[in-house]
């Protein structure tokens, strides 16, 4: 797979541009059915977006000599839904391998090999963002009081920024 230049001309130091890098690609992922940005606590309060959904947070940044540091949260979540077993032993008896009350173990799969898919193809795939150090994943089930599971991951990219010239004067001479 060749290298993307995400919009090749645009300043990635950019807080917008960087929450529209997330939301595209979590929006392209055929898994993910729903995107939101901003604090976890209103991801799944003010609708009731189809599943799994993935959310952005940037935490903070750091401005360097020549970059930005952006903290991200990524979470991906699908809805808890109550596993029933119906069957009788007689005529048709299953052997659910991860079979509990609920399906998390299942959404815990599902969420977390798409948080791989995204951090995996942000690390290989695109120029201009990068990556530090290792992505920190953390599972969840009903953190958040809403029926929610899923994965957290939490890491540091760099993005150029070459610090062009405030184009306002901030401090005129008399």
């Amino acid at each position: 797979m060749a290298n993307l230049v995400y919009n090749s001309g645009e300043n990635l130091s950019l807080y917008y541009n960087v929450l529209d890098y997330f939301k595209t690609i979590m929006k392209n992922h055929p898994q993910i059915a729903h995107v939101s940005q901003g604090d976890v606590f209103g991801i799944d309060d003010k609708e009731f977006p189809m599943y799994p959904i993935g959310n952005v947070l940037i935490s903070g940044a750091t401005f360097g000599d020549k970059s930005t540091e952006y903290g991200i949260q990524l979470i991906i979540a699908d809805k808890l839904k109550t596993l029933e077993n119906e069957s009788d032993g007689r005529t048709n008896e299953q052997v659910v391998p991860f079979y509990g009350v609920d399906d998390v173990v299942d959404i815990h799969a599902n969420t977390m090999g798409i948080l791989n898919d995204l951090t995996s193809f942000t690390q290989k795939s695109v120029e201009g963002i990068e990556i530090n150090g290792d992505v920190v994943c953390e599972p969840f089930a009903e953190r958040f009081n809403n029926g929610l599971a899923g994965w957290s991951g939490v890491f540091t990219i760099t993005v150029h920024n070459d610090k062009n010239r405030c184009l306002f004067d901030l401090y005129p001479s008399e």
